[in-house]
């Protein structure tokens, strides 16, 4: 991927959509058997936002949003390199995604991977 989005880029694209409340916890992670590349994941007050982004490190296509009260439980399987992020919600089949401890290009990864862990631990 030749170009990795920023947190305050991130950040701008949510607050035009009216998504952002100052909570948010946003990481860079994939979805395995996909044809894009990666996706952003930023868990707010809302619930949980995915963006999908092209291989170019575009934002293209639907926000997912799954509500907060949507959300039964957050888990983590901790591998090597990563986590598998598994989230249960009560209305959609979402897929487990796979969350880098470290992510080159965006140096908040560990911090708000971190932030997560806590919160979901």
């Amino acid at each position: 991927m030749g170009f990795m989005l920023k947190r305050d880029d991130l950040i701008t694209f949510i607050k035009d959509r009216k998504y952002y409340d100052g909570s948010e916890i946003i990481l860079w992670g994939n979805v395995k058997n996909t044809r894009r590349a990666f996706v952003v994941l930023i868990f707010n007050q809302t619930g949980l936002l995915t963006l999908p982004i092209t291989p170019s490190g575009k934002i293209e296509g639907s926000i997912l949003i799954t509500e907060h009260h949507e959300i039964r439980s957050v888990r983590f399987k901790k591998g090597i390199l990563s986590y598998k992020l598994i989230v249960d919600s009560v209305t959609y089949d979402v897929p487990p995604f796979h969350v880098n401890k470290i992510m080159i290009g965006y140096k908040p990864q560990q911090e708000e991977l971190a932030r997560l862990l806590n919160k979901y631990s």
